[in-house]
């Protein structure tokens, strides 16, 4: 079952990931990081309706304080993420972001105590080596050398603590279930990111002229896909948790939901005229070889 459900996440975290890379290029990075979970709230609070609901009281101070941390932590972590896609390709994030199964598999076995097999292990080698092939096939190309430069240091931060989270949550999901976490998750993530921005654009004035008029404006053009992105991260995230809390091992849910990086990287080709060289095409079949280790064991 658990398999079955982390198919159903990649599924909907592809199509998230290639709406979010369409949206990114009218709204602000900092926006449609709240924005996701914003409009994603009336589908969250739609689910609490299937499931036992947890009052606040009835849940834990240790869940209180962890969840804290990982709201404050995962708002910069989507931010450095969102910035990326707005710095290089989605072909080339993509097959980066494919790391987060090698970092999940680490957090699972120190956060949790779950050790992978040696297989698992392989495939980790196999992702990091692809991923190490394509970033070094975008450097060949000797454009947008910069733009690459930064986003790669913003991945491989984003994808250490994706990975470490991925761990944390399921100590959370234990204490309380899918359905709750992930509405407390979002009810607290939000003023949060918002606070941050704001503070941002106040200090960076210059830089954001008419922000809020350009963001409203945003907000209605992408109407529709920012409605798809809710739906897709509403589900996307309520079949992680509840892969995370049946799979023998954490890390293997993630390194699943990490093969979204063949679809994106044809996305990238296909609708937003993305090139890809060889040796990138040899990186992701490494990395789809080393996934499909991680996931099979």
């Amino acid at each position: 079952m658990w398999f079955a459900l982390s198919l159903l996440a990649l599924l909907m975290l592809t199509a998230r990931r290639s709406t979010e890379k369409q949206v990114t290029k009218n709204i602000d990075t900092m926006a449609v990081t709240w924005l996701q979970q914003a409009v994603a709230m009336p589908f969250i609070i739609a689910t609490l309706f299937f499931a036992k609901f947890y009052w606040p009281n009835e849940l834990s101070a240790q869940f209180w304080i962890m969840l804290l941390i990982i709201v404050v932590v995962s708002s910069l972590d989507i931010y450095l993420y969102f910035k990326a896609l707005t710095l290089a390709d989605i072909s080339y994030i993509a097959p980066l972001l494919s790391l987060t199964a090698v970092s999940a598999l680490v957090g699972a076995y120190v956060i949790l105590g779950q050790i992978p097999s040696l297989a698992g292990l392989a495939g980790a080698l196999l992702i990091m080596s692809g991923a190490f092939l394509n970033s070094v096939a975008k450097r060949r190309q000797k454009t947008n050398v910069r733009g690459n430069t930064i986003a790669l240091i913003l991945v491989l931060i984003h994808v250490v603590l994706l990975g470490f989270m991925a761990s944390f949550e399921v100590k959370l999901l234990r204490l309380s279930n899918p359905t709750t976490y992930n509405f407390y998750g979002s009810l607290l993530g939000i003023p949060f990111i918002i606070l941050v921005a704001s503070i941002i654009v106040r200090q960076r004035k210059n830089k954001y002229i008419d922000y809020y008029p350009k963001l409203m404006h945003g907000i209605k053009t992408q109407f529709w896909p920012l409605v798809i992105i809710g739906v897709t991260y509403t589900i996307n995230l309520l079949a992680t948790y509840q892969a995370k809390l049946l799979s023998p091992d954490a890390g293997y849910v993630t390194a699943i939901k990490s093969a979204s990086v063949l679809p994106l990287v044809l996305i990238g080709i296909f609708f937003f005229n993305e090139k890809v060289e060889r040796l990138q095409w040899v990186g992701i079949a490494l990395i789809v070889a080393g996934l499909v280790l991680i996931a099979t064991n």
